[in-house]
């Protein structure tokens, strides 16, 4: 797979925002971009001629394209194939199954999602991973934001920013920060 797709896709990412009128869902301002690289993408996977490293990063990067644009039903497809490809390795399903639980939040599955963190979570504690937790709690946050469960939500962010600023992670920590004041507001405004 060319080079230059993967630091497309990275470059996508990097112009996300998350939108505060839907609970901070991550958003994209260029969906034909998006398309565009999706259109490539799903070129490559059609060839079937991929390595399956190549296959790893094309389904996982199409789940997460087609989150950004809205569009959960590819998102869930593409994200249970990378799954699929990787039964074998649960160092790899711990994300693999965060980022499917992201795109059950998108498909407003809400309890699917909380299943697929509470998956992410049994590995993670069968094997001793420490490098998700963070993550994992972030966006376990983010799910209960969705359901209006305020109060967990914000114990989430709180947990999932305690673990970052351990690891020195400063993506989350910014990230967490702004869903953690998010998270008051809404609690705030429920007084």
């Amino acid at each position: 797979m060319k080079h230059s797709i993967r630091e497309r896709v990275e470059q996508v990412f990097k112009n996300t925002h998350f939108d505060p009128n839907q609970n901070l869902r991550e958003k994209t301002d260029d969906e034909k971009k998006v398309l565009n690289i999706i259109f490539e993408l799903e070129e490559h996977m059609e060839q079937d001629t991929l390595s399956l490293e190549n296959e790893l990063f094309a389904t996982e990067a199409l789940g997460d394209l087609y989150r950004v644009i809205n569009k959960p039903d590819e998102s869930i497809h593409y994200h249970s194939e990378n799954l699929r490809l990787i039964s074998e390795d649960e160092n790899k399903q711990v994300p693999a199954f965060i980022r499917l639980g992201v795109s059950y939040i998108y498909a407003d599955e809400l309890k699917k999602a909380l299943l697929c963190f509470e998956k992410a979570e049994t590995i993670i504690n069968r094997n001793n991973i420490d490098e998700y937790t963070d993550l994992l709690e972030y966006q376990r946050g983010k799910c209960y934001l969705e359901m209006r469960y305020y109060n967990w939500a914000k114990d989430a962010f709180e947990s999932a920013l305690n673990i970052s600023s351990r690891k020195n992670n400063p993506e989350l920590i910014g990230i967490t920060r702004e869903a953690l004041e998010y998270c008051n507001e809404k609690l705030n405004a429920q007084v």
